[in-house]
């Protein structure tokens, strides 16, 4: 009796041990398996933040991209602008120069009698002052490099060298409407001429192209 007695409590004491043992491994297990779950949904969060911070870097570089390709389009803008400013004064300096043929539309005004250096020179200044952006008396264009009317003994009209004689043939690129229109106002240019010179005939005649050399 007393030997059974010795060994139910032993295999008891076994059956504890064992059970302990495996409890603190349970126990081990879960401490190590929750661990690793906090290890884990750190770690989660820890990459969506990143995650987060890294479209927000690209969101911000390309906000900055846009920008500058913005500023980029505005400054290509201005310069086109600046260009087309530029080769505008330049096709003008040409035009005045002589330094290139021009063409357009405009007028052709043929003055036929006897007139004087002075009203040829007023005559040729109020086609500038109307709006002519270039103009020529009896196919010699009048340029920056003219120089300029002169008169003879016997009266003659003198430009650049050359005798100008009748009838005098003044050609003006420029907007017909608003060149003919200054020419004939009451006490214009023409009225003027006109009263000075009394045989003076004019004819005005607009024209859809006019080359000049």
């Amino acid at each position: 009796m007393i030997k059974y007695i010795k060994k139910i409590q032993k295999r008891d004491i076994i059956i504890l041990a064992i059970a302990f043992v495996f409890g603190f491994f349970v126990v081990v297990q879960s401490r190590s398996f929750r661990n690793a779950n906090e290890i884990f949904i750190r770690d989660m969060q820890s990459n969506i933040f990143q995650e987060i911070k890294i479209l927000k870097e690209k969101n911000e570089n390309l906000r900055k991209e846009t920008v500058d390709l913005e500023g980029t389009l505005s400054q290509l803008k201005d310069q086109n602008q600046a260009l087309g400013a530029i080769k505008d004064q330049i096709d003008k300096y040409k035009k005045l120069d002589g330094g290139a043929p021009v063409f357009g539309s405009g007028i052709s005004v043929e003055l036929t009698g006897s007139i004087t250096t002075p009203w040829a020179t007023d005559f040729i200044n109020e086609l500038f002052n109307s709006g002519a952006q270039t103009v020529a008396i009896n196919g010699i264009r009048i340029t920056n490099k003219t120089i300029g009317f002169d008169t003879l003994p016997k009266g003659q009209i003198v430009l650049n060298g050359s005798i100008l004689s009748s009838p005098y043939v003044f050609d003006a690129i420029g907007d017909s409407s608003t060149l003919t229109k200054t020419l004939e106002l009451p006490n214009g240019i023409l009225s003027r001429i006109k009263s000075a010179f009394k045989d003076l005939k004019a004819e005005i005649t607009p024209k859809e192209v006019i080359h000049m050399e």
